[in-house]
C-alpha cells in the first residue's frame, strides 16, 4: 500500500517528466523574484485564492529532473518542445541532439533507451496498462549509425526490455518468459530463450506478479545484471496455489461491445492465505547453453514461505539476495557467488516490529547498509547509516556512522575518490525535514549537511532535498523540494554549483497571483507521546473568528503527512477559497520519530494511530477557540480512508461530526499478506486473529451513527478492493445506519478518470457538515 500522497505524487511525476520543459534556466537571484512580485508599475499584485480545479489538475505543479546520468559528466533527456533526444554536458555545458525527434515519427512514444555504447536507441510504443507500475508495451530497436529499425518479438507488447551493460544486447519477456536477444554483425537475429515455463497470470519470469510488484519491488522488473552484463539474476514467482480476486469491468454506456460485463480476475494473496512461491536464478548469458543455477532460499533461518525482498549485485561475481520470513521480522542477507555457492550470511532480526532493510553499499571490505540501532535514547532507536568490517574476522564489526536523533532515509551513493558516503536524513528533531548528507567512510569526522547551505529564490535553506549521482559519483543532482518551489542543480563533487537545471519560474509568478495559506507547526501531547501537528490556517485568518476544520489523515505505518515539500493542493483550496483550516496529525506509529513511537502500531493497526488522531483534534480544539468544534471533519484516502472510518466509529465524544473515506480498506482480512502480515502478523487463533478482529470497522459502526459519513469507491481498484466498502456498506445498512455512497464505476485506486466529480461531491459534503455557501 503506497500513502496516496507519495501515489498522486508519482503520477504527477510520471505528468512532470513527459511536460517538463527541457530548456535549461540560469539561476534566478532575489531581485529576479522582486520582479515576479510586482507589476510593471511597481504596484502589488492582486491575489486570489485557490479554486477547486486547480487541487485535482497539473496547474501548479513543480518542474523535476528530467534527465537520466548516462557518465560521470553527461545527462540524456527529451526537449520536449521538439522531441530530440539530447546530450548535456556538464563540463563543457554544451548540449548535442543525439536522436532527432523524426526517428519517432511513426510512434507514440512512451519510453526510450539508449543503448550502453550508444549505437541504438529502444523504443516503446502503444502503451498498455499493467498492475501499479507495469505496462506492456510493443518495441523497436533503431539504428543510430545506419538509420534502420528492427522489431522485438515481432511487434508483439511485452512486459519489459532492458539493455544489458556494457552490450549492445538486450534483455526482454514475452509471457512471463524471459529472452536474450544478442547483438551481432547480423544484428539482432540471435535470439534465445532463457525460461519456459512462464503461464501469463500464473508463473511470472523477470517480472514481478501482483503483490510483488505493489508491495516489495515497487516496480515492473525482478531481473539483475551483473555490472558487466554477463550474468543475469532473475527471480520467478510461481501463483498456481494463490486465489483470485474477481471484479467486473462494466465499460463504455451504451457500447454493444460491452453487453455483457468482462470478469477480471488477479492472483492476490490475502492475508493468512497461499503467497507465490518465489525463486531466484543465475544464469549466465555467455555461456551458449544459457546454464542456469538455483540459488537457494536459506530455508533454515527464514522458512520455506519466505519472501524475496531484494537483489543486488556487489561486483562482478557476487551477487547478494535479502530473505525475509513470511511476516517480515527476520531478515537473512545472502551472498552467492557465480557458482550460487554461498560464501557470506548477515542476519538481521527485529523483535519490536518488521525489518526494513534497503540496498547495501560496498567500500573495499567494508559493507554499508541503512539500519535500525541496537540501542537507543528515550525515543528508542533510529536508522543509521551502519558498517561492517569484514576485514578481520568473519564476523563482522558494526560501526553507527550516524549517531543522535536523526533518520537515515536511504543512502545514496559512495564517492571512492574521496572516501564519503552520501545519505538521506532528517535534521536532528525535525521529523519533517530531509537534507542530504556526508560523511568519511570510516567514521573519523562527523556528518556534514550538504543540502542545508542551498538557498531557495526566496532566500530560505532547503529543508527537503533528493540526489541523483552519476555513476561514479563525480557530480550529482540536488533536487531542493521545499519549503519553497522545486529548484533543480548540479553540482560537483566539492559540492560547487555548475549548472542551475531548473528553477520554476513559471510556477513562482502564478503563486505570487494567489493567497496562500499561513502554516502553523506544534506539538501536542497525547497518549504519553508528543504528536506532531501541522495546521494550514486562512490567509486572512483573524483570531477573533471561529473556523471549520478538516483533518487529513494518512496515518499508515512508517508514513508522515508532515514533510517540507512546497505542494498546493487541496488544502490550499479548502483555507483560501473556503476559510477552513486544514490539519495533518502525526502520532504514533508515523515515521522518523525513532522506534518506540513507531512501532507502537506493529500488531494493532487501527488502533494507537486512531486515537491519537482524535485525542490531538480534541486537545487541538481546546486549545484554540478559533477551532469551531462543532464543524470538525475528517477525510483520508486508503489507509487514510481506513482511518477515516474507524476515527468515527472510535470517536465516542463527538469530536467529529463528519467523515469521507475514500478507497478504505475495512478489515484487513481482506487486504493483501505481504504489507498486511508485515504490521499485522497472521489472522490465526495461534498469531493475531484477535487483533484482526479489533481492528475490522465493520464490527464497529454503532458510534459511527449520528454523524454524517461517505464513503467512496471504484469498482475497478484492484489494490483496495472494492469489497472492503461493501463489506462496510452492509455493516451500516443491517445496523440501520445512515450514510452516503458513491461508487466510481470501472475507476481503479486513484480514481484519475472522475477527479473532478470526486472534488465537487466532497466540496457539497463539506459544505453541508460545516454550513457553508455551497461553491460555485
Amino acid at each position: 500500500m503506497v500513502p496516496l500522497r507519495s501515489f498522486v505524487l508519482l503520477n504527477g511525476l510520471f505528468f512532470v517528466l513527459l511536460a517538463a520543459r527541457t530548456v535549461v534556466t540560469r539561476v534566478i537571484d532575489k531581485d529576479n523574484l522582486d520582479g515576479i512580485l510586482e507589476t510593471q508599475d511597481g504596484q502589488n499584485l492582486s491575489k486570489e485564492p485557490f479554486n477547486l480545479e486547480e487541487t485535482y489538475t497539473a496547474d501548479f505543479l513543480a518542474y523535476t529532473f528530467n534527465g537520466t546520468w548516462t557518465s560521470d559528466t553527461t545527462i540524456v533527456y527529451t526537449d520536449t518542445m521538439t522531441g530530440d533526444i539530447l546530450q548535456f554536458d556538464v563540463i563543457k555545458q554544451r548540449l548535442t541532439v543525439i536522436v532527432d525527434s523524426s526517428v519517432m515519427d511513426d510512434y507514440i512514444v512512451t519510453h526510450y533507451a539508449l543503448s550502453p555504447k550508444g549505437r541504438f536507441l529502444l523504443i516503446g510504443y502503444d502503451f498498455q496498462k499493467g498492475f501499479r507500475h507495469s505496462k506492456f508495451m510493443r518495441y523497436v530497436i533503431y539504428d543510430i549509425e545506419l538509420g534502420g529499425y528492427d522489431k522485438i518479438a515481432n511487434g508483439m507488447h511485452i512486459a519489459l526490455a532492458k539493455w544489458a551493460p556494457l552490450t549492445d544486447d538486450l534483455i526482454y519477456i514475452l509471457d512471463n518468459d524471459i529472452y536474450y536477444m544478442r547483438f551481432s554483425n547480423n544484428g539482432f537475429n540471435d535470439v534465445q530463450r532463457v525460461t519456459y515455463d512462464g503461464i501469463v497470470g500464473i508463473v511470472y519470469n523477470g517480472v514481478p506478479d501482483w503483490v510483488y510488484e505493489e508491495e516489495v519491488f515497487h516496480g515492473s522488473s525482478a531481473i539483475w545484471f551483473s555490472p558487466d552484463g554477463s550474468h543475469l539474476a532473475y527471480a520467478s514467482f510461481d501463483d498456481r496455489n494463490v486465489q483470485e480476486i474477481l471484479y467486473l469491468h462494466y465499460g463504455e454506456p451504451g457500447n454493444l461491445v460491452d453487453q455483457y460485463p468482462t470478469e477480471v480476475k488477479i492472483k492476490y494473496p490475502k492475508a493468512g492465505t497461499s503467497n507465490p512461491v518465489v525463486s531466484l536464478t543465475l544464469v549466465d548469458l555467455h555461456d551458449p547453453t544459457l546454464n542456469k543455477i538455483d540459488l537457494k532460499a536459506p530455508i533454515e533461518v527464514v522458512g520455506t514461505d519466505n519472501v524475496l525482498s531484494n537483489v543486488q549485485w556487489k561486483d562482478f561475481d557476487h551477487v547478494i539476495a535479502m530473505w525475509s520470513n513470511r511476516v517480515q521480522n527476520k531478515t537473512e542477507i545472502v551472498w552467492y557467488n557465480k557458482y550460487g555457492e554461498i560464501v557470506k550470511t548477515l542476519d538481521v532480526v527485529e523483535h519490536e516490529g518488521w525489518v526494513e532493510i534497503k540496498n547495501l553499499f560496498f567500500y573495499k571490505d567494508f559493507v554499508y547498509m541503512r539500519k535500525l540501532q541496537p540501542s537507543g535514547t528515550k525515543a528508542g532507536r533510529f536508522h543509521h547509516v551502519t558498517r561492517y568490517d569484514y576485514t578481520l574476522r568473519s564476523s563482522p564489526i558494526q560501526m553507527d556512522l550516524t549517531p543522535g536523533i536523526t533518520e537515515v532515509q536511504d543512502i545514496r551513493a559512495i564517492d571512492h575518490s574521496h572516501g564519503r558516503i552520501y545519505y538521506l536524513a532528517t535534521g536532528p528533531g525535525e521529523p519533517s525535514q530531509r537534507n542530504l548528507y556526508s560523511v568519511p567512510v570510516d567514521g573519523s569526522e562527523k556528518p556534514t549537511c550538504i543540502s542545508c547551505n542551498v538557498l531557495t529564490p526566496e532566500g530560505n535553506a532547503c529543508t527537503y532535498a533528493d540526489a541523483i549521482f552519476s555513476p561514479f559519483g563525480q557530480h550529482y543532482v540536488l533536487i531542493c523540494q521545499g519549503p519553497d518551489p522545486m529548484i533543480v542543480g548540479i553540482f560537483d563533487n566539492t559540492h560547487k554549483k555548475v549548472y542551475s537545471w531548473e528553477n520554476n519560474l513559471s510556477l513562482r509568478s502564478k503563486l505570487a497571483r494567489r493567497e496562500l495559506p499561513l502554516v502553523k507547526d506544534l506539538y501536542v501531547r497525547a497518549n504519553g507521546y508528543e504528536s506532531k501537528v501541522r495546521l494550514f490556517l486562512p490567509h486572512n485568518f483573524d483570531e477573533s473568528k471561529s473556523y471549520p476544520m478538516l483533518v487529513n489523515v494518512y496515518a499508515g505505518p512508517n508514513t508522515a503527512k508532515i514533510i517540507d515539500v512546497a505542494s498546493y493542493g487541496y488544502h490550499a483550496y479548502m483555507t483560501t477559497n473556503r476559510s477552513v483550516i486544514y490539519a495533518y496529525i502525526d502520532g504514533r506509529g508515523s515515521s522518523n520519530k525513532g522506534s518506540k513511537m513507531l512501532f507502537e502500531i506493529y500488531r494493532k493497526l487501527g488502533t494507537v494511530e486512531v486515537e491519537d488522531q482524535i485525542s490531538v483534534t480534541r486537545k487541538l480544539q481546546e486549545m484554540f477557540p478559533w477551532i469551531d468544534s462543532k464543524r470538525t471533519g475528517v477525510w483520508g484516502w486508503s489507509y487514510g480512508g481506513f482511518c477515516s472510518a474507524m476515527i468515527l466509529a472510535k470517536d465516542l465524544t463527538s469530536v467529529f461530526k463528519c467523515g469521507i473515506a475514500v478507497a478504505p480498506v475495512s478489515s484487513w482480512i481482506y487486504y493483501d499478506s505481504i504489507y498486511t502480515e508485515r504490521y499485522m502478523g497472521l489472522p490465526t487463533p495461534e498469531d493475531n486473529l484477535g487483533g484482526y478482529n479489533g481492528t475490522d470497522v465493520s464490527r464497529r459502526v454503532e458510534d459511527i451513527r449520528g454523524k454524517k459519513f461517505m464513503l467512496i469507491h471504484g469498482s475497478g481498484d484492484d489494490n483496495v478492493h472494492y469489497q472492503q466498502s461493501l463489506a462496510l456498506a452492509k455493516a451500516l445498512e443491517k445496523a440501520d445506519i445512515m450514510f452516503e455512497q458513491i461508487t466510481y464505476t470501472d475507476e481503479a485506486h486513484a480514481l484519475f478518470g472522475v477527479l473532478p466529480h470526486l472534488y465537487h461531491t466532497m466540496d457539497r459534503f463539506w459544505s453541508d457538515c460545516f454550513s457553508l455557501s455551497h461553491a460555485h
